[in-house]
Protein backbone atom coordinates (compact mmCIF):
# COMPACT_ATOMS: atom_id res chain seq x y z
CA UNK A 1 0.00 0.00 0.00
CA UNK A 2 2.90 2.40 0.66
CA UNK A 3 2.67 5.58 2.71
CA UNK A 4 -0.38 7.79 3.11
CA UNK A 5 -0.38 10.76 0.72
CA UNK A 6 -2.33 13.97 1.14
CA UNK A 7 -2.94 17.13 -0.85
CA UNK A 8 -1.79 19.99 1.41
CA UNK A 9 -1.70 22.94 -0.97
CA UNK A 10 -3.53 23.94 -4.14
CA UNK A 11 -3.38 26.77 -6.65
CA UNK A 12 -4.81 27.56 -10.05
CA UNK A 13 -4.76 30.48 -12.43
CA UNK A 14 -7.64 32.57 -13.60
CA UNK A 15 -8.45 30.82 -16.85
CA UNK A 16 -9.24 32.66 -20.08
CA UNK A 17 -9.51 32.11 -23.81
CA UNK A 18 -6.23 33.97 -24.21
CA UNK A 19 -3.89 34.85 -21.33
CA UNK A 20 -1.86 37.43 -23.26
CA UNK A 21 -0.59 38.96 -20.03
CA UNK A 22 1.81 36.08 -19.29
CA UNK A 23 4.06 33.62 -21.10
CA UNK A 24 3.57 29.89 -20.66
CA UNK A 25 6.21 29.91 -17.93
CA UNK A 26 4.51 32.85 -16.25
CA UNK A 27 1.20 31.03 -16.34
CA UNK A 28 2.79 28.05 -14.59
CA UNK A 29 4.44 30.26 -11.98
CA UNK A 30 1.08 31.84 -11.13
CA UNK A 31 -0.38 28.46 -10.18
CA UNK A 32 2.78 27.24 -8.42
CA UNK A 33 3.12 30.36 -6.28
CA UNK A 34 -0.48 29.98 -5.12
CA UNK A 35 -0.07 26.29 -4.31
CA UNK A 36 3.13 26.83 -2.34
CA UNK A 37 1.60 29.74 -0.42
CA UNK A 38 -1.46 27.63 0.36
CA UNK A 39 0.82 24.87 1.68
CA UNK A 40 2.89 27.38 3.71
CA UNK A 41 6.00 26.18 1.87
CA UNK A 42 8.71 27.44 -0.47
CA UNK A 43 10.33 25.67 -3.38
CA UNK A 44 13.18 24.71 -1.05
CA UNK A 45 10.75 22.44 0.82
CA UNK A 46 9.86 20.49 -2.34
CA UNK A 47 11.76 17.30 -3.13
CA UNK A 48 10.45 16.48 -6.60
CA UNK A 49 8.50 18.25 -9.33
CA UNK A 50 6.14 16.80 -11.93
CA UNK A 51 5.27 18.93 -14.96
CA UNK A 52 2.25 17.78 -16.97
CA UNK A 53 0.98 19.20 -20.27
CA UNK A 54 -0.99 18.22 -23.30
CA UNK A 55 0.86 17.06 -26.45
CA UNK A 56 3.63 19.38 -27.61
CA UNK A 57 1.53 20.84 -30.43
CA UNK A 58 -1.16 21.97 -27.96
CA UNK A 59 1.07 24.85 -26.87
CA UNK A 60 3.81 24.65 -29.53
CA UNK A 61 6.80 24.41 -27.16
CA UNK A 62 9.02 21.33 -27.18
CA UNK A 63 10.42 20.13 -23.84
CA UNK A 64 8.64 22.92 -21.92
CA UNK A 65 9.79 21.55 -18.57
CA UNK A 66 13.20 23.15 -19.17
CA UNK A 67 11.57 26.57 -19.40
CA UNK A 68 9.23 25.86 -16.49
CA UNK A 69 11.98 24.72 -14.12
CA UNK A 70 13.72 28.07 -14.39
CA UNK A 71 10.48 30.00 -14.00
CA UNK A 72 9.46 28.32 -10.75
CA UNK A 73 12.91 28.15 -9.18
CA UNK A 74 13.18 24.37 -9.29
CA UNK A 75 16.81 24.16 -10.42
CA UNK A 76 18.51 21.17 -8.86
CA UNK A 77 15.25 19.37 -8.12
CA UNK A 78 14.27 15.98 -9.46
CA UNK A 79 11.96 16.87 -12.36
CA UNK A 80 9.86 14.71 -14.67
CA UNK A 81 7.49 15.77 -17.41
CA UNK A 82 4.71 13.69 -18.84
CA UNK A 83 1.77 14.08 -21.17
CA UNK A 84 -1.43 12.15 -21.62
CA UNK A 85 -3.70 14.43 -23.60
CA UNK A 86 -6.75 15.51 -21.64
CA UNK A 87 -5.70 13.31 -18.74
CA UNK A 88 -2.19 14.78 -18.49
CA UNK A 89 -2.88 16.58 -15.21
CA UNK A 90 -4.37 13.49 -13.60
CA UNK A 91 -1.53 11.29 -14.86
CA UNK A 92 0.95 13.82 -13.46
CA UNK A 93 -0.78 13.74 -10.09
CA UNK A 94 -0.66 9.94 -10.13
CA UNK A 95 3.10 10.07 -10.85
CA UNK A 96 3.55 12.48 -7.96
CA UNK A 97 1.43 10.28 -5.72
CA UNK A 98 3.64 7.28 -6.43
CA UNK A 99 6.77 9.26 -5.56
CA UNK A 100 5.46 10.13 -2.11
CA UNK A 101 3.68 6.82 -1.45
CA UNK A 102 6.82 4.92 -2.49
CA UNK A 103 9.04 6.86 -0.09
CA UNK A 104 11.09 8.62 -2.77
CA UNK A 105 9.83 12.06 -1.79
CA UNK A 106 8.35 13.73 1.28
CA UNK A 107 6.74 16.49 -0.76
CA UNK A 108 6.08 16.58 -4.50
CA UNK A 109 4.82 19.55 -6.49
CA UNK A 110 2.62 18.69 -9.47
CA UNK A 111 1.91 21.47 -11.96
CA UNK A 112 -0.15 21.04 -15.11
CA UNK A 113 -0.96 23.58 -17.78
CA UNK A 114 -1.85 24.35 -21.37
CA UNK A 115 -1.72 27.63 -23.27
CA UNK A 116 -3.95 26.51 -26.09
CA UNK A 117 -4.13 29.95 -27.67
CA UNK A 118 -0.52 29.54 -28.82
CA UNK A 119 -0.63 26.04 -30.31
CA UNK A 120 -2.24 23.93 -33.02
CA UNK A 121 -4.94 22.11 -31.07
CA UNK A 122 -7.05 20.72 -33.90
CA UNK A 123 -4.06 19.61 -35.96
CA UNK A 124 -2.63 17.84 -32.92
CA UNK A 125 -5.91 16.07 -32.15
CA UNK A 126 -6.27 14.96 -35.76
CA UNK A 127 -2.85 13.27 -35.70
CA UNK A 128 -3.08 11.53 -32.32
CA UNK A 129 -4.10 8.18 -33.72
CA UNK A 130 -2.37 5.16 -35.18
CA UNK A 131 -1.45 6.37 -38.69
CA UNK A 132 -2.35 3.01 -40.25
CA UNK A 133 -5.48 1.86 -38.40
CA UNK A 134 -6.86 4.95 -36.75
CA UNK A 135 -6.08 8.23 -38.42
CA UNK A 136 -8.28 7.88 -41.49
CA UNK A 137 -11.23 7.04 -39.25
CA UNK A 138 -10.47 9.40 -36.38
CA UNK A 139 -12.37 12.48 -37.65
CA UNK A 140 -11.22 14.34 -34.55
CA UNK A 141 -12.34 13.92 -30.96
CA UNK A 142 -15.76 15.40 -31.67
CA UNK A 143 -16.55 12.91 -34.42
CA UNK A 144 -15.64 9.98 -32.21
CA UNK A 145 -17.59 11.44 -29.29
CA UNK A 146 -20.69 11.98 -31.39
CA UNK A 147 -20.56 8.37 -32.59
CA UNK A 148 -20.02 7.21 -29.01
CA UNK A 149 -23.05 9.13 -27.78
CA UNK A 150 -25.25 8.07 -30.70
CA UNK A 151 -24.44 4.41 -30.12
CA UNK A 152 -25.78 4.72 -26.57
CA UNK A 153 -28.86 6.86 -27.18
CA UNK A 154 -31.36 4.22 -28.21
CA UNK A 155 -30.01 1.55 -25.88
CA UNK A 156 -29.48 3.59 -22.71
CA UNK A 157 -31.67 6.63 -23.19
CA UNK A 158 -28.85 9.14 -23.35
CA UNK A 159 -31.04 11.68 -25.07
CA UNK A 160 -30.17 15.11 -26.38
CA UNK A 161 -32.23 16.60 -23.55
CA UNK A 162 -30.39 14.63 -20.84
CA UNK A 163 -27.04 15.92 -22.11
CA UNK A 164 -28.46 19.44 -22.39
CA UNK A 165 -29.42 19.21 -18.70
CA UNK A 166 -25.77 18.42 -17.90
CA UNK A 167 -24.56 21.43 -19.89
CA UNK A 168 -27.09 23.76 -18.25
CA UNK A 169 -26.22 22.50 -14.75
CA UNK A 170 -22.48 22.88 -15.15
CA UNK A 171 -22.62 26.26 -16.85
CA UNK A 172 -24.81 27.60 -14.05
CA UNK A 173 -22.45 26.23 -11.38
CA UNK A 174 -19.46 27.87 -13.10
CA UNK A 175 -20.87 31.34 -12.49
CA UNK A 176 -19.74 31.20 -8.84
CA UNK A 177 -16.28 29.84 -9.71
CA UNK A 178 -13.75 32.70 -9.37
CA UNK A 179 -11.33 30.98 -11.76
CA UNK A 180 -13.80 30.07 -14.50
CA UNK A 181 -13.36 31.25 -18.05
CA UNK A 182 -17.06 31.13 -19.04
CA UNK A 183 -19.72 32.43 -16.64
CA UNK A 184 -23.05 32.44 -18.40
CA UNK A 185 -26.25 30.67 -17.41
CA UNK A 186 -28.07 28.85 -20.19
CA UNK A 187 -31.32 26.89 -20.23
CA UNK A 188 -31.85 23.34 -21.45
CA UNK A 189 -33.71 24.79 -24.41
CA UNK A 190 -30.79 27.12 -25.17
CA UNK A 191 -28.53 24.08 -25.42
CA UNK A 192 -30.97 22.16 -27.61
CA UNK A 193 -31.36 25.16 -29.91
CA UNK A 194 -27.64 25.92 -30.19
CA UNK A 195 -25.73 25.39 -33.42
CA UNK A 196 -25.32 21.72 -34.46
CA UNK A 197 -21.65 20.77 -34.74
CA UNK A 198 -21.59 16.99 -35.16
CA UNK A 199 -25.00 15.53 -34.35
CA UNK A 200 -26.04 14.99 -31.62
CA UNK A 201 -23.33 17.36 -30.28
CA UNK A 202 -24.25 21.03 -30.38
CA UNK A 203 -22.34 24.18 -29.60
CA UNK A 204 -23.40 24.48 -25.96
CA UNK A 205 -22.62 20.80 -25.33
CA UNK A 206 -18.96 21.71 -25.83
CA UNK A 207 -16.68 23.36 -23.23
CA UNK A 208 -14.54 26.38 -24.09
CA UNK A 209 -10.87 26.29 -25.05
CA UNK A 210 -8.81 27.92 -22.30
CA UNK A 211 -5.34 29.00 -21.25
CA UNK A 212 -4.61 28.01 -17.66
CA UNK A 213 -2.51 26.16 -15.11
CA UNK A 214 -3.08 24.31 -11.85
CA UNK A 215 -0.76 22.98 -9.14
CA UNK A 216 -1.00 20.79 -6.05
CA UNK A 217 1.46 19.93 -3.30
CA UNK A 218 1.44 16.28 -2.28
CA UNK A 219 2.85 15.41 1.14
CA UNK A 220 3.63 12.38 3.23
CA UNK A 221 1.71 11.96 6.47
CA UNK A 222 4.89 12.75 8.38
CA UNK A 223 5.20 16.24 6.87
CA UNK A 224 1.58 17.17 6.19
CA UNK A 225 1.02 18.90 9.55
CA UNK A 226 3.47 21.63 8.57
CA UNK A 227 0.99 22.80 5.94
CA UNK A 228 -2.50 22.09 7.22
CA UNK A 229 -4.44 20.42 10.00
CA UNK A 230 -6.85 18.95 7.44
CA UNK A 231 -5.18 17.45 4.35
CA UNK A 232 -7.21 15.90 1.57
CA UNK A 233 -6.01 12.30 1.81
CA UNK A 234 -5.83 10.27 -1.37
CA UNK A 235 -7.54 6.99 -0.47
CA UNK A 236 -7.13 5.45 -3.89
CA UNK A 237 -6.09 6.49 -7.39
CA UNK A 238 -5.89 4.66 -10.71
CA UNK A 239 -5.60 5.43 -14.43
CA UNK A 240 -6.43 2.72 -16.96
CA UNK A 241 -6.47 2.45 -20.74
CA UNK A 242 -7.62 0.40 -23.68
CA UNK A 243 -6.81 0.44 -27.40
CA UNK A 244 -7.92 3.46 -29.43
CA UNK A 245 -10.00 1.48 -31.87
CA UNK A 246 -10.51 -1.92 -30.27
CA UNK A 247 -12.95 -3.68 -32.66
CA UNK A 248 -14.77 -5.53 -29.90
CA UNK A 249 -15.00 -2.71 -27.38
CA UNK A 250 -18.31 -1.93 -25.73
CA UNK A 251 -19.70 1.56 -26.16
CA UNK A 252 -22.19 1.07 -23.35
CA UNK A 253 -19.73 1.78 -20.54
CA UNK A 254 -16.26 3.27 -20.36
CA UNK A 255 -14.43 0.04 -19.68
CA UNK A 256 -11.14 1.63 -18.53
CA UNK A 257 -13.05 3.87 -16.12
CA UNK A 258 -15.06 0.95 -14.77
CA UNK A 259 -11.82 -0.98 -14.19
CA UNK A 260 -10.13 2.01 -12.54
CA UNK A 261 -13.12 2.67 -10.28
CA UNK A 262 -13.22 -0.93 -9.08
CA UNK A 263 -9.54 -0.74 -8.15
CA UNK A 264 -9.94 2.58 -6.38
CA UNK A 265 -13.14 1.65 -4.55
CA UNK A 266 -11.52 -1.51 -3.26
CA UNK A 267 -8.56 0.48 -1.91
CA UNK A 268 -10.80 3.16 -0.37
CA UNK A 269 -13.43 0.81 1.07
CA UNK A 270 -16.22 2.17 -1.15
CA UNK A 271 -19.09 -0.29 -1.53
CA UNK A 272 -21.97 2.07 -2.35
CA UNK A 273 -20.69 5.00 -4.44
CA UNK A 274 -24.04 6.77 -4.65
CA UNK A 275 -24.38 6.93 -0.86
CA UNK A 276 -20.74 7.16 0.26
CA UNK A 277 -19.64 10.17 -1.80
CA UNK A 278 -20.60 13.69 -0.75
CA UNK A 279 -19.40 15.39 -3.93
CA UNK A 280 -18.10 14.39 -7.36
CA UNK A 281 -15.88 16.25 -9.85
CA UNK A 282 -15.70 14.86 -13.39
CA UNK A 283 -13.94 15.97 -16.55
CA UNK A 284 -16.64 16.26 -19.21
CA UNK A 285 -15.09 17.01 -22.64
CA UNK A 286 -18.65 16.98 -23.97
CA UNK A 287 -21.86 17.02 -21.96
CA UNK A 288 -22.82 13.47 -22.95
CA UNK A 289 -19.72 12.04 -21.28
CA UNK A 290 -20.89 13.06 -17.82
CA UNK A 291 -23.87 10.75 -18.29
CA UNK A 292 -21.51 7.94 -19.21
CA UNK A 293 -19.44 8.59 -16.10
CA UNK A 294 -22.46 8.27 -13.81
CA UNK A 295 -22.83 4.68 -14.98
CA UNK A 296 -19.17 3.74 -15.34
CA UNK A 297 -18.46 5.03 -11.81
CA UNK A 298 -21.39 3.10 -10.36
CA UNK A 299 -23.39 6.17 -9.34
CA UNK A 300 -26.37 4.56 -11.04
CA UNK A 301 -27.04 1.28 -12.88
CA UNK A 302 -26.35 1.07 -16.62
CA UNK A 303 -29.09 2.79 -18.56
CA UNK A 304 -30.23 5.06 -15.72
CA UNK A 305 -27.93 8.07 -16.15
CA UNK A 306 -30.60 10.17 -17.86
CA UNK A 307 -33.01 9.34 -15.04
CA UNK A 308 -30.39 10.28 -12.42
CA UNK A 309 -29.78 13.60 -14.17
CA UNK A 310 -33.51 14.36 -14.43
CA UNK A 311 -34.05 13.53 -10.75
CA UNK A 312 -31.94 16.50 -9.64
CA UNK A 313 -29.62 14.28 -7.57
CA UNK A 314 -26.51 15.73 -9.21
CA UNK A 315 -27.54 19.36 -8.74
CA UNK A 316 -25.97 21.47 -5.98
CA UNK A 317 -28.89 20.71 -3.66
CA UNK A 318 -29.04 17.03 -4.65
CA UNK A 319 -27.77 14.11 -2.63
CA UNK A 320 -24.67 13.67 -4.83
CA UNK A 321 -23.65 17.01 -6.39
CA UNK A 322 -21.55 16.61 -9.54
CA UNK A 323 -19.26 19.44 -10.69
CA UNK A 324 -20.13 22.20 -8.22
CA UNK A 325 -17.22 24.07 -9.86
CA UNK A 326 -18.86 23.98 -13.27
CA UNK A 327 -16.42 21.40 -14.58
CA UNK A 328 -14.94 21.87 -18.04
CA UNK A 329 -17.92 24.02 -19.04
CA UNK A 330 -16.40 26.77 -16.90
CA UNK A 331 -12.77 26.36 -17.94
CA UNK A 332 -10.93 23.88 -20.13
CA UNK A 333 -7.12 24.26 -20.24
CA UNK A 334 -6.89 20.67 -21.43
CA UNK A 335 -3.59 19.53 -19.92
CA UNK A 336 -4.45 21.07 -16.54
CA UNK A 337 -8.02 19.85 -16.21
CA UNK A 338 -7.18 16.68 -14.25
CA UNK A 339 -5.37 18.70 -11.57
CA UNK A 340 -8.21 21.24 -11.48
CA UNK A 341 -10.69 18.44 -10.73
CA UNK A 342 -8.43 17.25 -7.91
CA UNK A 343 -8.18 20.81 -6.55
CA UNK A 344 -11.94 21.27 -6.56
CA UNK A 345 -12.52 17.95 -4.80
CA UNK A 346 -9.67 18.45 -2.33
CA UNK A 347 -10.90 21.89 -1.27
CA UNK A 348 -14.38 20.43 -0.77
CA UNK A 349 -13.21 17.86 1.79
CA UNK A 350 -10.82 20.42 3.33
CA UNK A 351 -13.78 22.76 3.80
CA UNK A 352 -12.36 25.67 1.82
CA UNK A 353 -13.86 25.45 -1.66
CA UNK A 354 -14.16 28.83 -3.39
CA UNK A 355 -17.03 27.93 -5.72
CA UNK A 356 -19.82 26.07 -3.96
CA UNK A 357 -18.78 24.49 -0.66
CA UNK A 358 -20.88 21.38 -0.09
CA UNK A 359 -21.89 21.26 3.57
CA UNK A 360 -20.13 18.57 5.62
CA UNK A 361 -18.34 17.15 2.57
CA UNK A 362 -15.98 14.46 3.81
CA UNK A 363 -15.49 12.10 0.84
CA UNK A 364 -15.08 13.13 -2.79
CA UNK A 365 -14.77 11.29 -6.09
CA UNK A 366 -12.65 12.62 -8.98
CA UNK A 367 -12.69 11.43 -12.60
CA UNK A 368 -10.36 12.45 -15.39
CA UNK A 369 -9.13 11.07 -18.68
CA UNK A 370 -7.52 11.52 -22.05
CA UNK A 371 -7.96 10.25 -25.56
CA UNK A 372 -11.54 10.18 -26.79
CA UNK A 373 -12.68 7.46 -24.39
CA UNK A 374 -9.75 5.09 -24.03
CA UNK A 375 -7.82 6.64 -21.11
CA UNK A 376 -9.80 7.06 -17.92
CA UNK A 377 -8.96 7.35 -14.23
CA UNK A 378 -10.45 8.25 -10.89
CA UNK A 379 -9.45 9.01 -7.32
CA UNK A 380 -11.10 9.06 -3.91
CA UNK A 381 -10.25 11.88 -1.50
CA UNK A 382 -11.30 12.29 2.12
CA UNK A 383 -10.57 14.61 5.02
Amino acid sequence: MGRHVGIVGVGQTHHARRRTDVSQAGLVREAVDRALADAKLSMEDIDTVVVATGPVLFAAVNQPEKWVVDAIGAQGKSVVRLTSGGGAGFAGALAGYYQVAGGFSERTLVVAYDKLSEGQLQYSISTLYDPFWGREFAVGIMGFSAAYWRARMDVLGHTEEAAAMVAAKNRKNAIANPYAHVKKEVSVQDVLNSKPLCWPIKLLDVPPISDGAAAIVLSSEKMAHHSTSRPAWIRGMAYCCEADNAPERSLMLSEPLAIASRQVYRAAGITNPRRQFDVVEVQEPYSCFELNYYESLGLCPPGQAAELMASGATQLDGDIPVNPSGGCMGANPIGAVGVIRLIEAATQVMGKNESHQIKDAKTALVQSGGGWANLRGCAVLSA
